[in-house]
C-alpha cells in the first residue's frame, strides 16, 4: 500500500517543523490523540470476532532498525488493522491502520494515526480515506483528523485509457471551485462522481 510507505517517510523528516504547531494548539493535540484512540476501539470491535488471525513482524528506520512490532489481522484473506508497538515500550502505540469492508470485500474507508518515534505529544499524522468504485476506476480521499482534505487519487482505466489522478492538499486548494479546473473533467468526474466531499460522520471512526 504506496500509502503507508509515504506516511512513515513523511514522519521521519522534518520533525521539528511537524511537530511545533501541535505544542502551541492544546485543542489540536487533545482531538488527534482522540482520534487516534478512537481507531484503536475501531481496531477492537473489528478484530474481537471469531476467525481473525494474526502475523507479527518487526520494522524501524536508518538507526532504529527494530524501533516497531507490527500486528496485522486478518480476517480470511482481508487485512483488517495493523497496529505498530515500540518495541522497547511494548505498550505504547506507534501507528494504527484500520480497514472496513464491503460485501464484496473491497476496501470503502480506512483510517491511520502515526506518532513520530521520539516525539508523542500527539500524532504527526492522521488520515481518513473514503473509496469509490465505479466499472475499472478506484478512488478515495483522504481527509486529516481535523477534517482537512488533503489526498484525492484515482487509478484504473475509462474507456480504455489509463487513469492515473493524484491531487495533493496544496493542489486540491488551489483547483477547487475553478470551473476550468481537472475536476471539471470527465475523468476526475467518473472518478470521484458522489464521493462525498467532507470527512463527515467518519471524523468518528466508523
Amino acid at each position: 500500500m504506496w500509502r503507508t510507505a509515504s506516511l512513515l517517510g513523511m514522519l521521519i523528516m522534518g520533525t521539528a517543523q511537524a511537530v511545533e504547531p501541535m505544542k502551541e494548539d492544546n485543542q489540536h493535540v487533545r482531538s488527534w490523540n482522540a482520534f487516534a484512540e478512537n481507531v484503536y476501539q475501531l481496531h477492537q470491535k473489528l478484530t474481537q470476532v471469531d476467525g481473525v488471525t494474526t502475523r507479527t513482524h518487526f520494522g524501524g528506520y536508518a538507526g532504529m532498525p527494530e524501533f516497531y512490532r507490527e500486528e496485522q489481522f486478518y480476517l480470511g484473506d482481508r487485512l483488517i488493522s495493523k497496529v505498530q508497538w515500540e518495541k522497547a515500550h511494548d505498550k505504547v502505540m506507534h501507528s494504527i491502520e484500520v480497514f472496513v469492508h464491503d460485501d464484496e470485500g473491497r476496501v470503502i474507508r480506512d483510517f491511520t494515526a502515526a506518532y513520530l518515534p521520539a516525539y508523542r505529544n500527539a500524532p504527526t499524522q492522521t488520515l481518513i480515506s473514503l473509496h469509490r468504485y465505479q466499472d475499472q476506476l478506484h478512488a478515495f480521499r483522504s481527509f486529516d483528523a481535523s477534517g482537512y482534505r488533503i489526498i484525492e487519487r484515482c487509478t484504473g482505466s475509462l474507456k480504455g485509457r489509463e487513469v492515473n489522478l493524484l491531487l495533493d492538499e496544496d493542489e486540491i486548494a488551489e483547483v477547487l471551485g475553478d470551473p476550468g479546473s481537472i475536476m471539471a473533467s470527465d475523468e476526475y468526474r467518473a472518478c470521484f462522481g458522489n464521493l462525498q466531499a467532507e470527512a463527515g460522520k467518519y471524523l468518528q471512526p466508523q
